[in-house]
């Protein structure tokens, strides 16, 4: 029977740089144990982001949960985004550790696991291996570091991630419009057009109960009235009916958030033009849920849990008008 090799391990000097973003980040914690995990994953992630840079990979941290902060003080978030590709799990390891924690929430763009070896001192780490998604079960809690794959593996599967991404769909919708990403409300990150409730509606803010962490913004939107002829041809047209598009998001796991849609009058008279409906449709446009307005009713809202990089569109529908929103989380 011959030996088995471990796969050959990558040693990545830790800057001062990256030590004054970890202390930055750690100092933002509740506790003290809270602080030095949180310190422990910006190095790793850091020390991935590093590896790839030298590889000419492109990684993006500022849009990786670890670099945010309200996910970063509620959950345990040790990723890094490579765009277009998806994230990568970089797990700190201490001494003497033989296995690493896995997350508990699944993640539709995660690529996989790159351990990261931690010693006494901090201005090195090194780097273990890796661990793709698909030898990885769902009921897996812990992933044992002798079953690593060399970081060659990596390479190659990233290779074909992206091959996979340039080539041609059998089928691809066009959208002309860009999706509202909801997982950068909660970095502050807000597209046009996109505001606080106060900045709409003033003293007329309806009252809202936010869960923990939760991000609020309302769009307004115009409905208009179709047309219609007298008999001397002479063209009517009622003012445009305003309304108000409130979407909360709050964070419930790392992967999984809770949406809440809401829709008001945001002028006069409150009430709601009767039969006015509130659509949810998946990514590829089917009814998932539909809410009707009745004769007096002043809003309208529906509620659902949505995963990170999921998909949907919410539609007004009244009469023969249709306005859609499309979402990313």
């Amino acid at each position: 029977m011959s030996p088995s090799i471990a796969p050959p391990r990558l040693t990545i000097p830790i800057s001062a740089k990256a030590h004054d973003v970890a202390r930055k980040f750690a100092s933002e914690q509740i506790d003290a144990h809270k602080g030095k995990r949180v310190y422990l994953n910006t190095l790793a992630v850091w020390a991935v982001h590093r590896y790839l840079k030298w590889l000419y990979i492109e990684s993006d941290l500022k849009r990786s949960n670890s670099w945010n902060a309200v996910l970063r003080a509620l959950f345990d978030v040790a990723d890094l985004v490579l765009p277009d590709l998806g994230r990568l799990e970089c797990r700190p390891v201490l001494p003497g550790e033989k296995t690493i924690a896995l997350p508990l929430q699944s993640s539709p763009d995660r690529i996989g696991y790159v351990p990261v070896q931690f010693g006494k001192q901090l201005n090195e780490v090194e780097l273990l291996g890796f661990a793709s998604v698909a030898e990885v079960t769902e009921q897996q809690e812990v992933l044992t570091l002798g079953t690593l794959r060399s970081l060659d593996t990596l390479l190659e599967h990233l290779s074909e991630l992206e091959a996979a991404a340039k080539a041609p769909q059998s089928l691809q919708l066009p959208q002309s419009v860009s999706p509202v990403h909801l997982s950068d409300w909660l970095k502050r990150n807000f597209e046009a057009g996109w505001q606080a409730v106060e900045e709409l509606f003033g003293e007329r803010s309806p009252s809202f109960a936010f869960r923990r962490a939760a991000i609020q913004r309302v769009k307004r939107i115009e409905l208009e009235k179709p047309k219609e002829k007298t008999t001397a041809t002479t063209e009517i047209q009622e003012p445009p009916t305003a309304l108000a598009l409130v979407v909360t998001i709050s964070p419930e796991t790392e992967n999984q958030f809770g949406i809440h849609l809401q829709v008001y009058s945001s002028g006069e008279p409150a009430e709601l033009p009767p039969h006015l409906q509130l659509k949810v449709l998946t990514a590829a446009g089917e009814v998932f849920r539909e809410v009707t307005a009745g004769a007096t009713d002043t809003f309208l809202q529906y509620e659902f849990t949505a995963q990170l990089a999921e998909e949907f569109q919410v539609e007004l529908a009244w009469q023969d008008i249709y306005v859609t929103e499309s979402f990313v989380v």
